[in-house]
């Protein structure tokens, strides 16, 4: 019986937290819902804003030219300032928002959290009127659905293994730990 009420726990906590695409375009429009109220309130926002600006100056940059990135992080925290070995820091952060200038590249990303756990990435990306649009959908297993856009135009799985846009085709290792990577930054940060 106990090892039946175990395995019991064990689904019902690992179905919980699997996520499908509808929750997390749910999850998605609130925290931005969110971030705008944040943005309209200040100090009376639901969330908290860090911001870090790389090169805010626009000074040029060897081997790039103009550069420049602000870096948006999007937290709740519990307002009560609960004791700190009652709190989880990892699990406050809600999205990262990069914005980036490099040349004529211009980049936008976001990396959106819950519960600690990297759920969506997005990215759109414009150079000389061509424009790249990516999203990633993550679960408790990894990667469940990626899609790729190139000027407005859904990309195959061929298409993006041939080589004009292999570079393009998202690799989700990479995107969790560079996600992870943000939010260890963020908890550095705090």
């Amino acid at each position: 019986m106990k090892k039946m009420l175990v395995f019991f726990f064990l689904c019902t906590s690992f179905f919980a937290s699997a996520q499908t695409e509808t929750e997390i375009r749910n999850h998605y429009n609130e925290i931005n819902k969110k971030i705008t109220e944040s943005n309209e309130l200040g100090f009376e926002g639901p969330l908290y804003h860090n911001q870090w600006v790389t090169n805010k100056n626009g000074r040029s940059w060897p081997a790039v030219g103009i550069y420049s990135e602000t870096t948006d992080f999007w937290y709740d925290d519990d307002p009560n300032h609960i004791p700190a070995s009652e709190r989880n820091p990892k699990i406050v952060l809600q999205k990262v928002n990069i914005n980036r200038k490099a040349s004529a590249l211009t980049t936008h990303e976001e990396y959106l959290y819950k519960n600690g756990h990297l759920i969506f990435y997005y990215s759109h990306e414009g150079e000389e009127g061509n424009e790249w649009e990516t999203r990633v959908y993550f679960n408790t297993k990894g990667m469940f659905k990626s899609s790729v856009k190139a000027n407005g135009k859904e990309l195959t799985a061929n298409e993006l293994a041939s080589e004009d846009y292999k570079d393009f085709k998202p690799d989700p290792v990479l995107l969790m730990a560079t996600g992870k990577r943000y939010q260890d930054l963020f908890l550095k940060s705090m």
